[in-house]
């Protein structure tokens, strides 16, 4: 008899806290008014720029930087901007997850090295020969190539081993030459859904061994949930209800 009030009050208490907690997520996207949601440009303004051993420069930004939820957020030249590349790459918008573009410019005194047809520069990058004309109607040409060795990276880094990690998109040539004037970008957030429900088959031990089933629902950071274990000492099949609250994720 007890069991059975004891599951009654489980299942009520579930429906109450899932009432109240959708109830207050619903008041809260609800006050957000469409007026109010800043619009966000193509620019990333933070941009931290360091030269390695090498001397290459990188152009180094946070991965929160320009993060939206919908193209509603960004202004109009941003939405420009990503009208011509899902034009380009032949997608719709929904498929287009995110967009970067960084200018570079390339700047630099080539000593010249002059042959019997002209002059030539090269190194590990670049290859220009200047062609002279045959004869005084003709014009001259060049003979250009270049090895554009681009390098991206992503990758995480802490303050100190409890602090959250924090993501960063690294950007640089291999060319000390090159250098980044600036970077544009803009990507949508992922979102997980608020609500999700997990079944699990799992154990946990106090003084004695307890195995069972269990079944939770989340609300964001917030799991409630409840299941049945069986007391290997007493025999019984007793009803658990669990209530967790995230305070930190790494």
């Amino acid at each position: 008899m007890r069991s059975k009030i004891f599951t009654a009050l489980l299942a009520a208490a579930v429906v109450v806290l899932l009432f109240l907690l959708l109830s207050r997520e619903e008041r809260r996207e609800s006050g957000i008014a469409p007026a109010a949601k800043k619009a966000v440009q193509a620019e990333v303004d933070k941009v931290t720029k360091e030269i390695d051993r090498k001397g290459f420069e990188h152009a180094v930004i946070l991965d929160k930087e320009n993060v939206v939820r919908s193209v509603t957020e960004l202004d109009t030249s941003a939405r420009r901007q990503l009208d011509s590349v899902t034009r380009l790459l032949n997608i719709e918008r929904k498929q287009l997850k995110e967009w970067k573009q960084y200018s570079v410019s390339l700047q630099g005194k080539l000593e010249a090295t002059k042959t019997d047809t002209g002059f030539r520069y090269s190194d590990k990058w670049a290859n220009i020969e200047f062609i002279k004309p045959q004869d005084t109607l003709s014009s001259g040409h060049f003979n250009f190539s270049y090895n554009a060795e681009i390098n991206y990276a992503e990758y995480w880094r802490r303050t100190w081993f409890l602090a959250p990690k924090k993501h960063y998109i690294d950007f640089w040539i291999s060319d000390p030459r090159a250098t980044v004037n600036k970077v544009k970008r803009v990507k949508f957030e992922v979102t997980k859904p608020f609500v999700k429900v997990d079944v699990n088959a799992s154990a946990f031990y106090t003084d004695k061994l307890n195995i069972g089933a269990d079944a939770g629902v989340h609300f964001g950071r917030t799991r409630l949930g409840g299941g049945y274990y069986y007391d290997f000492d007493t025999g019984e099949w007793r009803p658990v209800l669990t209530a967790k609250y995230k305070i930190l994720e790494f």
